[in-house]
């Protein structure tokens, strides 16, 4: 029988993160924006029926992306209802830096360990004190500080996020062969021990069910946006900024992201075209300026580096529409984040933005890098606006269903069917 919830406060020791099949970090072109910690928000006194819940992630607070971000909505909506949440992360920044080793934001407690191996910001190991622990929620597919815990704490009912997703393709031959060995000898065995893994989209669960894992184990469970997220953005400001309309990336600037077929594909449109790239280096920066000044294009195109959650939705309210032409995404949630700004996408056909985007509808799908399929669709968007608008008006139905307040309630129900066991 598993243990009920603690009530009672766990000490930490030391760690830090690793993300098995990730890219060594690269700098960014401006310093990582750090959010500011609001007001303290009102939480409820804890009772006999709330919850205690440790998270073991790679990195959080401080640190910004979208598996820091879902926990964080997560884990303050928890506090507000009652419910004490504890993140275990590493104190290794993107920076370099390392993190002070206790912290909060928003009522969520943080403790930080330095890495056992560090091998860089996304493979840095550590060991997260999780005596005491009644209840454990672990974050990301491929990390091993995760396996690790998987095989110390079996007797504690543990809660898988998978977050990325597990179909993703890579395209290295050195990665798919670590892949396979990964999954049949490490991954596949630490998600038969868990008691309930969470997919943020269904396409997941067919893969998890080839390789023996019950369906009944598995519970689809989207990344929400906060309600903040809906709030109207400056369109005025993003415009004003950039000079002008413009077709937006928000993401990282990585190869698997698309952001080179992009470029490609924007040479090809009207001369008045304008496109803006916000979000960090992840390696092609300098290679995407360089191929923008050989294009003609560069006084067209704006890299802006990280963005404040503010300027985010003023540049999301102000786009023409929003491209992502990557070669996957788990869930995709910037696209969710377009669409609660009114705004519309042209994305791959890729993950779960096949399943997602209605086309034609909320936005434009088409075949990972075929430049010629996005250039047209992009086109259509840049010289038919009122469609986006239309798509536009569409999607932000749609992101309603995402919202925290939405959301929150499954995963608050499946830690209650957990420690009632």
């Amino acid at each position: 029988m598993k243990p009920v919830p603690d009530k009672a406060s766990e000490t930490v020791s030391k760690s830090d993160v690793p993300h098995l099949f990730s890219p060594e970090a690269k700098p960014f072109e401006a310093p990582p924006h750090r959010p500011r910690e609001p007001n303290p928000v009102e939480r409820r006194p804890m009772t006999e029926q709330s919850l205690t819940i440790h998270h073991v992630t790679p990195h959080f607070y401080p640190e910004v992306g979208g598996v820091e971000d879902s926990l964080r909505h997560f884990g303050a909506w928890l506090v507000q209802g009652g419910h004490r949440v504890i993140v275990h992360t590493s104190s290794l920044a993107a920076s370099g830096e390392t993190l002070a080793a206790r912290g909060a934001i928003e009522g969520i407690e943080i403790q930080r360990y330095p890495p056992i191996s560090n091998r860089g910001y996304f493979r840095t190991w550590f060991r997260p004190d999780l005596s005491g622990a009644r209840l454990i929620h672990l974050h990301g597919y491929a990390v091993r500080t995760n396996d690790r815990v998987v095989r110390a704490a079996s007797q504690v009912p543990i809660v898988f996020s998978l977050h990325h997703g597990v179909r993703m393709p890579h395209v290295g031959r050195r990665v798919r062969v670590l892949r396979k060995f990964y999954d049949r000898f490490v991954g596949v065995p630490t998600l038969r021990r868990v008691d309930r893994i969470l997919v943020t989209s269904s396409g997941d669960v067919p893969w998890l069910t080839r390789r023996g894992i019950p369906d009944a184990k598995v519970r689809v469970v989207p990344s929400p946006l906060p309600d903040d997220a809906y709030v109207p953005g400056d369109a005025s400001w993003g415009r004003d900024r950039v000079g002008g309309p413009f077709i937006l990336y928000l993401g990282r600037l990585h190869e698997e992201k698309g952001v080179d077929d992009l470029l490609e594909a924007f040479s090809r449109l009207p001369p008045d075209a304008r496109l803006v790239f916000a979000g960090p280096d992840g390696g092609r920066l300098s290679a995407l300026r360089n191929r923008a000044r050989d294009l003609g294009v560069a006084s067209r195109v704006t890299f802006l580096g990280t963005v404040s959650e503010d300027e985010k939705r003023s540049l999301l309210a102000s786009c023409v529409c929003l491209a992502l032409p990557s070669l996957f995404e788990a869930q995709g949630l910037v696209a969710i984040e377009s669409w609660a700004q009114g705004r519309p996408i042209v994305a791959t056909r890729v993950g779960a933005l096949a399943e997602m985007i209605s086309h034609g509808e909320t936005g434009l799908l088409v075949p990972y890098h075929d430049i010629h399929a996005l250039a047209d669709s992009l086109d259509r968007m840049w010289t038919h606006p009122e469609v986006g608008n239309e798509m536009g008006a569409k999607g932000k139905r749609v992101a309603e269903s995402f919202r925290i307040g939405k959301i929150a309630p499954r995963l608050l129900q499946i830690y209650e069917d957990l420690a009632a066991h």
